[in-house]
């Protein structure tokens, strides 16, 4: 017998309420000093990548950093890199336009490390689980990096090239000069053009390598997604509907009035509120979001527990296997995620884009929800 959903229709929510868009934008981590303002995006809503040609030395690595090598160590500074054209890649392990992202950059490394070409991956945290470096690492694993990887942990490796979110790219010559910059999910041709333009000087072969295609991600036929859902206070923008006189550190118990509009996120029973995310507190917590896409993502992690399963219901039933994505599993009760690690879980991969109010009901304390992402048609990014 599936479980049954504990859905903001069982205190009397009209779901036949008008939905309004909300949009939101990105800042990062709390982590960063207070004296300065860091304005960021993680480029989920944007349309296009943005491509800036202005030149100029490229920032050595900063101190504080981790290296997380992989077999035989690799350079640290800048400088050691000369003679090759660098890519160095700001990203973060829960951003999904970053991770989506991986797959082109692979298949760059593999067809132009044998002529010079390096990838140094400068992981920058927005979360707090972002800040472990063995949670940077597992990712990397994860996610199966072939380069070499950084945690800029005290973000002077982002201070000094002024990075402006999640992902952005900075394509350095063999001099040492950054030549190229592309923030956010995209445009990637322009950047494969370039840096073969660079390896074409010491090695003219390389232009008989096959160029990837140059897809357009967010053209009008691949449909506009949700914006990006944030849950606790992070950045002052919780997208919890019902968030008003909770702040950081209060545990609550959650009555929502309505159906959450398109975007927003409705909690039902008890939970403590963080400034990164929201944690369940006991049996009969649960979250309702409404959203538009094909795909949805959750960045889940876990406080005070091993592991939590998480049943998942979409528009008041268990979410079908058809519509299900990678992380999702089924049994007698019906859909559910085994959360036990903290990254980003893929829990929605639907036939079609479409809108739908999804469900999640931990069954214990200690699930933190953190924020949601969305993917259109043209965005189908696969679990590692």
């Amino acid at each position: 017998m599936a479980a049954k959903p504990i859905l903001s229709s069982e205190v009397g929510i009209n779901r036949n309420q008008r939905t309004v868009p909300v949009r939101r934008s990105r800042t990062k981590s709390a982590r960063f000093s207070v004296a300065v303002l860091f304005l960021s995006l993680c480029f989920a809503s944007l349309a296009a990548a943005q491509v800036d040609r202005k030149e100029y030395p490229a920032p050595d690595f900063g101190a504080g950093s981790v290296w997380l090598d992989q077999g035989a160590p690799v350079p640290h500074h800048i400088a050691e890199y000369r003679g090759h054209v660098v890519l160095i890649d700001f990203w973060e392990y829960t951003c999904i336009n970053c991770i989506r992202d991986f797959g082109v950059v692979k298949r760059w490394y593999v067809k132009y490390h044998p002529y010079g070409f390096e990838v140094i991956g400068v992981h920058d945290g927005e979360f707090n689980i972002g800040f472990d470096a063995n949670n940077v690492r597992a990712a990397a694993q994860r996610f199966r990096l072939p380069w070499p990887v950084v945690a800029d942990q005290s973000h002077t490796t982002w201070k000094a090239y002024a990075v402006e979110g999640w992902p952005d790219r900075f394509l350095v010559d063999p001099k040492g000069t950054v030549v190229m910059k592309v923030f956010g999910e995209g445009n990637n041709g322009l950047l494969e053009a370039k840096l073969r333009e660079l390896l074409a000087i010491a090695h003219p072969e390389v232009m008989k390598v096959e160029l990837d295609p140059d897809e357009n991600e967010f053209r009008p036929e691949c449909g506009a997604t949700t914006q990006e859902t944030f849950v606790g206070e992070l950045y002052g923008r919780s997208a919890v509907e019902d968030m008003a006189g909770h702040h950081v550190g209060d545990e609550a118990d959650f009555q929502p009035p309505h159906s959450p509009p398109d975007g927003g996120v409705m909690l039902v029973g008890r939970w403590q509120v963080e400034h990164d995310g929201v944690t369940s507190e006991g049996h009969g917590a649960a979250a309702e979001l409404r959203y538009h896409g094909r795909s949805m993502y959750a960045v889940l992690s876990l406080k005070g527990a091993k592991q939590v399963r998480v049943n998942l219901f979409q528009d008041g039933n268990p979410l079908p296997k058809e519509g299900a994505g990678a992380d999702v599993k089924f049994d007698a009760k019906g859909a559910y995620v085994e959360v036990t690690e903290p990254r980003m879980y893929y829990l929605v991969r639907s036939p079609a884009l479409t809108a739908h109010l999804v469900a999640l009901q931990p069954e214990g304390s200690g699930l933190t929800l953190h924020s949601f992402t969305y993917g259109n048609s043209c965005q189908l990014a696969d679990a590692p």
